[in-house]
């Protein structure tokens, strides 16, 4: 008779264990499963209640009960593109408990990563997240499972795949020229350097001389030393990115003992603020000839000379004015931020000794070496990001 008792209570067991799933899937099965109720002596809910402790002890209050739900954002499958930015945030709720641990396997595009993750375990009880900027195209399923205790113990759901689709970067509009090399001349052994502008991404720039490319130009600006009859011709650019590619007309580089140029010399410290409060300083190119000029924008230099509230880290630009009668806009010539990143950095070091205004190495004061042609131009003075402090622009003829 005792045999008989504990069988009936076993089977009352298993009967609640299987109508508290079938309850929390909430499927048709439960409505024939009511009807059995009668044949035991004690109530479905009683059944429920008591085996509640069972089911749990057993494993089974987890997602195969149909309770538990993965909260993705953005859902899956989720978009990505290649070289931009993305983060997925995925959790569960719907668990007696928070989860403690998740297992993730499977396809983790190449790029992005989950902070955390060792192996294929990350412990937290917080939202997991896989963040990055993706580098290749593809389709790839992150199979993600939690599990209540630490180090993938204790319950656990079923599992869930994510699904992110990369996409490959569309492709930037091809680049355009706004403005061609500028025609100049220069004395026997004289200097001269050429400035475009373009609109667009631009990948690479190559500058040909008459319509061949010239090796290893590929700088914002192209230079020429000790100009002799060899280096007269036609100059001009081509800009490129991975949609296409424009080349300038040219400017013509014309040797002329003859030519001559004024200028107009600048020096002005001041505060540089943020915005339209940046320093900006002018000068005026006079005459047929060109004139290069060196230019320094100052702030850890200050510092060292004893000024207090100097800028930290200062940025260059050279502006020149375009005119169709009167101005119309200007053209941005050039920038630096730290002197010795510049492409001449050997020649702008020669040129700032010479001058006895030399610089310290790993400085984060600015300088250029520039040989402008007849024209208007401005130089601004900023603090790289944004930041404010006490600055100087100098210029000094170099020839």
């Amino acid at each position: 008779m005792k045999l008989m008792w504990i069988k009936m209570k076993l089977a009352r067991a298993q009967l609640g264990i299987f109508i508290l799933v079938a309850l929390l899937q909430r499927t048709p099965v439960v409505k024939y499963v009511l009807q059995f109720e009668r044949a035991l002596s004690a109530p479905v809910a009683k059944i429920v209640k008591m085996t509640t402790w069972v089911a749990t002890s057993m494993g089974l209050f987890h997602a195969t009960a149909g309770a538990t739900t993965y909260q993705i954002n953005p859902a899956s499958p989720a978009d990505a593109t290649v070289g931009e930015g993305f983060s997925l945030v995925f959790d569960i709720t719907g668990t007696p408990s928070a989860a403690s641990s998740w297992r993730v396997t499977g396809d983790i595009p190449p790029g992005l990563s989950i902070p955390g993750l060792v192996g294929n375990n990350i412990n937290t009880e917080d939202s997991v997240a896989i963040v990055g900027t993706p580098t290749t195209a593809g389709t790839y399923n992150v199979i993600a499972q939690a599990w209540n205790g630490s180090n993938q113990t204790r319950q656990t759901t079923t599992a869930t795949t994510i699904t992110i689709v990369v996409a490959e970067s569309p492709l930037p509009d091809p680049p355009t020229i706004l403005r061609k090399p500028s025609s100049t001349r220069v004395p026997m052994g004289g200097r001269a350097q050429f400035f475009f502008e373009s609109s667009g991404v631009v990948d690479s720039v190559q500058w040909l001389k008459d319509d061949v490319a010239l090796a290893g130009e590929t700088g914002q600006t192209l230079i020429i030393q000790d100009a002799s009859p060899t280096v007269e011709g036609v100059y001009s650019v081509q800009v490129s990115n991975a949609a296409g590619s424009a080349k300038s007309d040219g400017g013509s580089l014309t040797i002329d003992d003859a030519a001559t140029a004024d200028l107009v010399n600048l020096a002005t410290r001041g505060l540089v603020g943020a915005g339209g409060d940046i320093m900006i300083g002018g000068l005026t190119v006079l005459g047929g000839s060109t004139k290069t000029v060196l230019v320094r924008g100052l702030g850890p230099q200050l510092t060292a000379d004893g000024v207090p509230g100097a800028l930290a880290d200062p940025e260059l630009k050279v502006f020149q004015t375009l005119f169709d009668e009167t101005p119309i806009r200007s053209q941005l010539l050039v920038t630096n931020d730290d002197w010795e990143d510049g492409s001449n950095a050997d020649e702008l070091a020669t040129a700032l000794t010479a001058q006895n205004k030399p610089l310290v190495a790993d400085s984060k004061d600015a300088a250029l070496l520039l040989t402008l042609n007849e024209g208007v131009y401005t130089f601004q003075l900023s603090g790289a990001g944004g930041t404010e402090g006490v600055g100087l622009i100098e210029l000094f003829v170099v020839e």
